[in-house]
């Protein structure tokens, strides 16, 4: 059994996003942080990908995004128009002090070879656009809110010009998705709603940077299964829309939805008639084709006929033996799961590391780690991960 190249180091460099406050020289009027600015830029970012008159590569967007992620986190002190000077000047050296602070964190993954390359010579082409799009969008949609808190304020009109500006030059991306605006407020809400709602904990993660956090370490533990191409790219799309619904229904504790008898189905059923009367009817048909694919049974190890586009549910040997061929469509739903518990035994861990605690997070943490510190999947020791965490006093 191999350990995953997925490491304690790069867990925790995903994690800091979340305590990493934007525009704070700003009065906002409420907290900004780069995991949930960062998620919402992948939302937007795949619904302009989805609404696309060409064809996009999705495997390059997303390896885009996660180099554009890293880079911002270890580059956040730099203020945006300071940092965008400093690349005119000093591009390659910025580029090698961050491949230096992560090289030892990435060095198991070759999707991190071309990093260097990127940020030192970025690339022209649709997926580069689509992300430098959505980055716009986001950014202008958080400031929009700063802007009619307090649009006096000392610089506040240059920054919303700049924005505005930048948005003009992105129309032929934007004007493709015909609810943007819509679209990309609710993806927006799930911002607003805190995980562990019940109990103190820093930083305090939103449903929305969870989402995130669950397709980083979907996406980069694919490589290590040996997964194809398309499970790769349906494993990150797949924990980044996974708790969508949610903006419909709020995040409603586990316990409530296992201990009240048939709660759960009956919540799905809510859900379903929530998502397409909400949101569904505003995308285009290959994406909610998608988004159904994503959120109705979200943990099911599955597959899509090639013919028939019907979606078949296997067996978790079933799944790797047969169907990890791009054709299928495939999702690993235990590894999913299994993400979006590690992402739960993270944000407990860590919480508890920063001195703030409670008997839910200890005993969140602890029965997360007892379920699956002795966890292989597909002859990969995915427990190694918890049983890090858990060793090393977070």
């Amino acid at each position: 059994m191999s350990p995953p190249k997925l490491t304690p180091e790069l867990l925790k460099r995903f994690f800091v996003a979340a305590s990493m406050r934007r525009w704070n020289d700003q009065a906002c009027p409420v907290e900004f942080s780069e995991l949930d600015k960062q998620a919402h830029k992948a939302m937007v970012a795949i619904l302009l990908a989805k609404h696309s008159l060409e064809r996009v590569d999705y495997s390059r967007l997303i390896t885009y995004f996660c180099f554009e992620f890293l880079n911002r986190v270890v580059l956040t002190d730099i203020k945006p128009p300071i940092y965008y000077k400093l690349l005119d000047t000093h591009r390659q050296a910025l580029a090698d002090y961050v491949l230096e602070e992560i090289q030892e964190e990435v060095k198991g993954y070759a999707l991190f070879k071309d990093l260097h390359t990127y940020l030192c010579y970025p690339p022209k082409d649709l997926e580069s656009a689509l992300l430098h799009a959505a980055h716009h969008y986001v950014s202008a949609w958080e400031f929009s809110l700063i802007y009619d808190f307090n649009p006096r304020m000392y610089g506040v009109q240059e920054i919303k010009d700049s924005l505005d500006n930048a948005l003009l030059l992105d129309g032929q991306y934007l004007s493709q998705v015909p609810h943007l605006k819509l679209l990309a407020s609710m993806f927006a809400q799930l911002r607003f709603q805190k995980r562990w709602s019940q109990t103190p904990r820093v930083p305090a993660t939103s449903v929305l940077g969870h989402t995130l956090y669950v397709a980083l370490c979907a996406f980069l533990l694919s490589f290590d299964l040996g997964a194809c191409e398309s499970m790769r790219i349906n494993h990150f799309l797949g924990g980044l829309f996974h708790d969508l619904p949610e903006i419909l229904t709020r995040d409603i504790i586990s316990p409530i939805k296992h201990g009240v008898k048939g709660l759960d189905a009956y919540l799905k059923e809510i859900e379903a008639q929530e998502m397409e009367n909400k949101l569904l009817r505003y995308v285009s048909v290959e994406f909610k084709e998608d988004l159904l694919y994503f959120t109705q049974e979200e943990f099911a190890n599955r597959y899509r006929d090639p013919q028939s586009q019907a979606i078949h549910q296997v067996g978790l040997d079933t799944l790797w033996q047969t169907y990890n061929h791009d054709q299928y469509k495939s999702v690993c739903g235990t590894l999913l799961k299994v993400c979006d518990q590690l992402s739960a035994f993270i944000e407990a861990k860590m919480s508890i590391a920063h001195g703030v605690r409670s008997d839910i997070l200890v005993r969140g943490a602890h029965n997360m780690l007892d379920q699956y510190a002795s966890l292989s999947l597909h002859g990969i020791d995915i427990g190694a991960l918890f049983r890090d965490f858990a060793c090393d006093g977070s």
